[in-house]
């Protein structure tokens, strides 16, 4: 329930600004990606977006990254755990590529689909208010 209404939460960001990269319609999240990368993804935003995944591999989050309130409150160490738990054994990523971004009122978003050396690939919605706080972030059923 707690990541659906993330899901949600970034979906309808991405809904209502309607993405920046628009080549193709991402597919419903978790399912097979599809999409085409986006035509130009924010570094700053990869580059913040990566080293949050690697803390939730590691089960070591830095919350001074997060930004006060909002759904990032649900951001337990249960959470994180369960984080690890799905994410934590299949090393670092071979490949981190934007799927979609999206911006409005201040908070930035990206679908990033991330591919790993074992083949298994897994969806991390990410949000960033203008701070660089992390606004939200969920993760797709590896596949």
């Amino acid at each position: 329930m707690i990541r659906q209404a993330r899901v949600l939460l970034v979906a309808a960001l991405f809904a209502s600004a309607g993405a920046t990269a628009r080549a193709q319609t991402y597919p419903a999240y978790g399912q097979g990606a599809a999409a085409t990368p986006a035509a130009s993804p924010d570094p700053a935003l990869l580059r913040k977006a990566e080293s949050v995944f690697t803390q939730l591999q590691t089960g070591k989050l830095d919350r001074s990254e997060l930004a006060t309130g909002g759904p990032n409150g649900n951001m337990t160490d249960a959470a994180i755990a369960n984080a690890q738990k799905m994410v934590g054994g299949f090393g670092p990523p071979v490949s981190f590529v934007a799927q979609q971004t999206s911006s409005q009122g201040g908070v930035s978003a990206a679908i990033y689909l991330i591919t790993f050396k074992n083949g298994q690939k897994v969806n991390f919605l990410f949000a960033v208010d203008s701070q660089g706080k992390v606004q939200g972030m969920s993760l797709g059923t590896p596949h």
